[in-house]
């Protein structure tokens, strides 16, 4: 009980001194605040644009996976992962010693076909001859006729044979289908190959393709030929530019999503098939409009009315300088031009715009301007 009567004894004083410290002299309460500094800006006129932003896959325009047609070794390999090549040429050989020998017996065959198609063509001659003048009978003209057309169809059916060894050994020399790069190789030498079995990839880098899913949403505003930016990990600070070439009839029923393709022509062939890219494609644009940059506009965001309404709005403004104190304006947002915003309403273009230090105003508060410095 008697520390009770201390602690209270000790805080008197302090209660006594806060108590004075709450009267204040009436001529402090009359000195104005002062004012803020800001940095202000006047409106830039600029094109603005309304983008749709989706993400997507790169690939090339034109990439195939090659095979060999016959069952084989391989025993040479003529490129590697990355090189360029041109059409025809040979990017691996398979073993060829048994279609070589095949190709020799084609041949052989065919030349003893067309000795025996001499021969019995000669032959044929000399009985029609004597047939004509009564000197063979019908029988043996009939006999050599039907031997001599037999054997042109063996010699047909030789040459035939013959097309189809040489190109059976044509085909062992596994060629370049197009002008491009390797992008790919799935053998050594020394593995089996055979019809099935891929052997490589060719990819040509000029032009690319990207696949974006446009949402159900957006689809309806996008349209063939329209300018897209394409942006990728490897070139973070860089955008390339693209067209939308094509576009799906039909929606995902999964997804509600539609397929745009978008041509990059990657003439540099910095941009490789296979990298994933964000894609934004312009599908409105405001010429000579208002804009600000998008941080100098103050948003605002509501409940809707009502316990249980959940619905949210959104108000803009912006701080005006007006007659030496900050003017809090409505706006109207419009479309995009890179890091600044159309403002649509609102705002003239002779306005001094509060684009530094916004956040901290309040309507009406004295503000001492000073024009932006931007390196």
């Amino acid at each position: 009980m008697a520390a009770l009567r201390r602690l209270a004894a000790a805080a008197l004083p302090i209660a006594l001194v806060a108590a004075c410290g709450d009267e204040q002299n009436p001529r402090d309460a009359a000195v104005p605040a002062a004012p803020l500094r800001v940095a202000v800006e006047l409106p830039q006129i600029a094109a603005a644009v309304r983008t749709v932003r989706v993400n997507g896959g790169i690939t090339a325009d034109r990439q195939v996976t090659v095979f060999s047609t016959v069952a084989g070794r391989v025993v040479a390999r003529q490129v590697e992962l990355g090189a360029a090549v041109a059409e025809g040429q040979i990017i691996v050989v398979v073993d060829h010693a048994a279609l070589d020998l095949a190709v020799s017996q084609a041949r052989s065959a065919v030349a003893t076909a067309e000795e025996q198609v001499r021969n019995l063509t000669a032959e044929y001659g000399r009985v029609a001859r004597l047939h004509a003048e009564n000197g063979a009978s019908q029988q043996q003209y009939d006999a050599i006729r039907t031997q001599k057309l037999a054997a042109e169809e063996g010699l047909a059916q030789a040459r035939i044979g013959l097309d189809q060894a040489l190109r059976a050994r044509r085909e062992a020399d596994v060629r370049a289908p197009f002008r491009g790069l390797i992008g790919r190789i799935h053998v050594e030498v020394g593995d089996m190959v055979g019809p099935g079995v891929p052997v490589a990839v060719v990819v040509n880098p000029r032009p690319l393709v990207a696949r974006v899913q446009v949402p159900e949403r957006d689809i309806g505003l996008v349209a063939i030929g329209q300018q897209v930016a394409v942006a990728v990990a490897a070139y973070p600070d860089e955008a390339f530019a693209g067209t939308v070439r094509r576009i799906s009839p039909m929606l995902d029923p999964a997804t509600r999503m539609g397929e745009v393709e978008v041509l990059l022509p990657n003439t540099d062939e910095r941009l490789r098939s296979g990298m994933f890219a964000t894609v934004e494609i312009e599908v409105d644009r405001h010429q000579d409009v208002l804009t600000v940059p998008s941080d100098a506009v103050v948003q605002e965001t509501r409940l809707g009315a009502g316990y249980l309404s959940g619905e949210v709005t959104r108000a803009y403004h912006l701080f005006l300088v007006r007659g030496g104190r900050a003017a809090r304006v409505p706006v109207e947002l419009g479309y995009t031009a890179g890091s600044r915003v159309e403002i649509a309403a609102g705002l003239a273009a002779g306005d001094s715009v509060i684009v530094m230090g916004q956040h901290l105003l309040q309507d009406g508060r004295p503000v001492d301007p000073a024009p932006v410095e931007r390196g």
